[in-house]
């Protein structure tokens, strides 16, 4: 058996004592108040004023990192905290300066966040901080709130204070005293009308309960009934979706000009007319092309125009309208043009007077007598001219004419709509007595495109028996009187 001296027992033990030493300073230099492992992120404050580096950075109570270092960066305090590697931040966290009780240390306390999908990475910046209170600056407002307490109590006190004080008080004690003995009284002696009035309230509340409870059916037929507008309206887009779908197979009238190449071919036809008008009026033809072109013409209109002017005007009440519309029947493949002259003294009333040239011509009827038998014919005149003469009254945005219509007696209607860019407008006129043929009835739209250019649509004579029905297409222009005068005095003189 080994024998070990004393001196080698010592010399055991201490070398055991070193080695455990050193084990635990090296997991103290790890874990301990130098916090090394882990990840850094910084959190600017403005004033971090008590706080110490490796002071505590907490989570709920919890310390899960410590105070690195303090930099001062552009008049703000810049804190990195070394975190636990366990711990993650989100990139929505808050960093706050605590105190622990009044007089404690500073620590840091940590919201981590709600954003669990991104966190924070090593140096990355806190975003929301909350900066601890100034305890000098807090100090100072106290002492200033004292001061105006002590100002207020002063001044009580010399309010207060003294025999006028006294009796003052003894006034508010007593009046106080009288008010709530009124009040006692008004409430004792109202007793049975108080209870009256909480009866009344009790049977209204019965009577409300009974009327819910009775009109339950009828509120159940409301709900019914809004069900059933939900189902029409249901109904009312899926006709919609219908007329559209109709319109793009080319159905019906919109869709046949949408989808059929005849009637484009019409259109354009419409519209190479409507270039054979515009040159002849700028070759002088027609009675358009001699008011451009003509300048005697325009004079003597320029005169007819200030001669009506003068005549039915005062001052700049009354307007004049110069007015050219041209129309293309598709079914006659001819044209039809009008020429008129409005006349309106006030907002609401206007005169019109023009002429008509249809490709009909003008119809007469002429009646012979034969062996006493009477007979009546019909006849055209095709160069012949028609005229218009109208008085128009308006109500609000409807329009009502009435006069002589292509040479007979009718009337007109026009809704205007679109601060008047819009009419719609139908007439009936030549009310003859023969059974070969109706009234002549026109329905069409007006729409200005330009200051003085309008679009007209529609339908002429559409229930006639005579085959005479036919949809049409145009142009309008119009002018009022300055407009007029500056296009007359600007005609070149033809040589």
């Amino acid at each position: 058996m080994v024998n070990i001296s004393s001196e080698a027992k010592v010399g055991l033990f201490v070398l055991v004592g070193l080695i455990i030493l050193g084990y635990m300073s090296f997991r103290v230099g790890q874990q301990g108040f130098g916090l090394k492992n882990g990840y850094t992120v910084r959190a600017v404050f403005p004033n971090v004023a008590g706080l110490d580096r490796d002071a505590s950075v907490q989570i709920a109570g919890v310390e899960i990192g410590r105070v690195e270092e303090i930099q001062l960066q552009d008049g703000q305090a810049v804190v990195t905290l070394r975190i636990r590697p366990n711990v993650k931040l989100g990139n929505d966290a808050a960093a706050t300066i605590k105190t622990h009780g009044v007089l404690g240390d500073k620590y840091i306390e940590l919201a981590p966040g709600t954003n669990t999908q991104a966190f924070l990475k090593e140096g990355e910046q806190i975003q929301r901080v909350e900066s601890q209170a100034d305890i000098d600056r807090l100090l100072r407002q106290i002492t200033l709130i004292a001061a105006d307490i002590r100002g207020v109590t002063s001044s009580l006190n010399k309010a207060m204070g003294g025999e006028r004080g006294e009796a003052s008080l003894g006034e508010i004690v007593e009046n106080a005293r009288l008010l709530t003995k009124n009040l006692n009284a008004l409430v004792v002696n109202n007793e049975e009308a108080l209870r009256f009035t909480l009866g009344n309230a009790r049977q209204l509340t019965d009577n409300l309960n009974r009327v819910v409870v009775t009109n339950d059916a009828k509120i159940a037929d409301v709900m019914d009934n809004l069900k059933d507008a939900s189902k029409q309206m249901e109904q009312t887009f899926a006709q919609l979706n219908e007329i559209t779908g109709s319109i793009n197979r080319g159905e019906g009238s919109l869709g046949q000009l949408v989808k059929n190449q005849e009637t484009a071919q019409k259109l354009n036809q419409t519209m190479t007319s409507l270039q054979e008008v515009s040159d002849k009026i700028n070759q002088g033809k027609g009675t358009i092309g001699k008011l451009i072109n003509d300048e005697q013409t325009a004079r003597n209109l320029d005169e007819t125009i200030k001669g009506i002017n003068r005549y039915v005007s005062k001052s700049e009440q009354f307007r004049t309208y110069l007015n050219y519309r041209g129309e293309y029947l598709f079914d006659k493949s001819d044209g039809k043009s009008y020429v008129d002259i409005r006349i309106q003294p006030k907002e609401d009333r206007y005169y019109l007077v023009g002429v008509v040239a249809d490709p009909r011509g003008r119809r007469t009827v002429k009646e012979r007598i034969t062996n006493g038998v009477m007979t009546r014919t019909e006849e055209w005149e095709k160069d012949g001219l028609l005229f218009n003469a109208q008085v128009a009254k308006r109500f609000r945005n409807v329009v009502l004419r009435g006069g002589v219509l292509e040479s007979t007696g009718g009337v007109g209607l026009d809704y205007l709509m679109l601060n008047d860019r819009l009419k719609l407008s139908f007439e009936a006129f030549d009310f003859n007595s023969d059974d070969d043929d109706r009234a002549h009835l026109k329905a069409g739209m007006e729409f200005q495109v330009f200051k003085h250019i309008y679009l007209t649509a529609g339908w002429d004579d559409f229930i006639s028996k005579r085959s005479n029905s036919s949809p049409f297409a145009g142009f309008a222009i119009r002018f009022e009187d300055d407009d007029l005068k500056y296009l007359l005095s600007s005609v070149p003189i033809p040589k």
